[in-house]
């Protein structure tokens, strides 16, 4: 198995493909993976999956505010962001980019490979999970483990249950036709209403 060996911000060393594969059948997480060239873009991805597979494929985006308050956003690969209209709805003012070093001390990842599922690097829960609600209307999801050579598929309510078992329960956004992001703190749940953010 690749392993990573940045240090993160706990002093720890960043979780390897074996933990990160491990967490996921440890707590009954079904999920398939496959390699493939580097992906660092939306158009890389697009490019080198296969032919027919179903389900969501994501763009995830690590941000922060200037009080240093960091944000994982997770949405749809064709969605645009505005990330003032993003900061407004998180209450979380100007957001921006965080830095390559804030990606690495605080989810053990390298550009390229932003995933939901580096939240299990975030052991101190420092950092905010945010998901685009029109991905759950998908049966899956494609995502990366961690490095931007393999792509790992799992159901959308594994994906949302593996956020919950890292201490990060999402906040589910819903982008508008006019730009607006909104939170949706109503009908914060999954279709079959087993998870729900209080």
């Amino acid at each position: 198995m690749t392993s990573l060996t940045g240090q993160l911000n706990n002093g720890s060393v960043a979780a390897d493909l074996e933990k990160i594969f491990f967490f996921l059948e440890k707590h009954g997480l079904s999920s398939t993976t496959r390699d493939h060239p580097p992906m660092f873009t939306v158009a890389d991805s697009q490019a080198l999956r296969p032919f027919g597979v179903s389900g969501g494929y994501t763009k995830n985006l690590f941000l922060r505010n200037k009080k240093g308050t960091m944000w994982l956003v997770t949405c749809d690969e064709n969605q645009s962001v505005d990330l003032r209209h993003l900061g407004t709805a998180l209450g979380a003012g100007r957001l921006s980019f965080a830095s390559p070093e804030r990606l690495m001390r605080f989810l053990g990842i390298t550009t390229g490979a932003v995933s939901p599922l580096a939240l299990i690097n975030d052991v101190t829960h420092t950092v905010y999970f945010a998901i685009d609600q029109s991905l759950l209307r998908h049966d899956q999801l494609h995502v990366h483990p961690l490095v931007n050579t393999l792509t790992t598929t799992l159901p959308t309510i594994g994906l949302v249950e593996f956020a919950m078992k890292t201490g990060h329960p999402p906040v589910y956004l819903k982008f508008n036709h006019d730009g607006s992001v909104t939170v949706d703190r109503f009908n914060n749940k999954m279709p079959d209403g087993r998870l729900k953010v209080t």
